[in-house]
């Protein structure tokens, strides 16, 4: 036979409000009202960030889509007809099916720009090798910006849940007094 143990065991019954005598239920691991709220309001604004983000920071293809624009506005300098009825994809897409130097090339011939658009040009060329090589760093700094936009802002907002909660239980138990 197992001998039972005397020792005492503390229960906490809370009155309901029907007056019956109930066992409080354990807050252990259970989420809040507040923090789904909190947690909801990240999630959509953790969208919203990376949408934002999405449509800010360049991307290779906007890189060059900028090149090949960037290239038919020096050739109308020296030809102001010159692509007039073209579509700008049509454009993109035979300059990146073709190679954006050879592109290029056959376009300056086409247009018979000599010499005198070399220094255009390598600008065009030169704001080209620029954006691709800062083009790692600026989505860094991208992300990192909206990591920080994102905890900076939940971090303030979770704070506040915790200040709010901890009234809220201090204004309970000076009402059980």
């Amino acid at each position: 036979m197992i001998p039972k143990k005397n020792t005492a065991i503390d229960v906490t019954l809370e009155k309901s409000s029907t007056g019956t005598w109930t066992v409080p239920e354990t807050s252990r691991h259970q989420i809040k009202p507040w923090q789904r709220l909190w947690l909801a309001t990240g999630i959509i604004y953790f969208l919203m960030l990376a949408g934002s983000y999405y449509m800010l920071v360049p991307n290779l293809e906007r890189i060059e889509r900028k090149m090949v624009f960037s290239v038919t506005e020096e050739v109308r300098r020296y030809d102001g007809m010159a692509f007039a009825g073209e579509s700008p994809r049509k454009i993109f897409k035979i300059a990146r099916s073709q190679g954006y130097a050879p592109w290029i090339a056959s376009v300056r011939s086409m247009y018979r720009i000599g010499p005198e658009g070399n220094a255009g040009f390598d600008s065009v060329e030169k704001a080209y090798r620029d954006a691709i090589t800062d083009l790692p760093a600026k989505r860094n700094l991208g992300v990192m910006i909206c990591f920080v936009a994102w905890l900076m802002p939940m971090s303030v907002l979770y704070a506040i849940g915790l200040v709010i909660d901890w009234i809220k239980r201090g204004a309970r138990t000076i009402e059980r007094k």
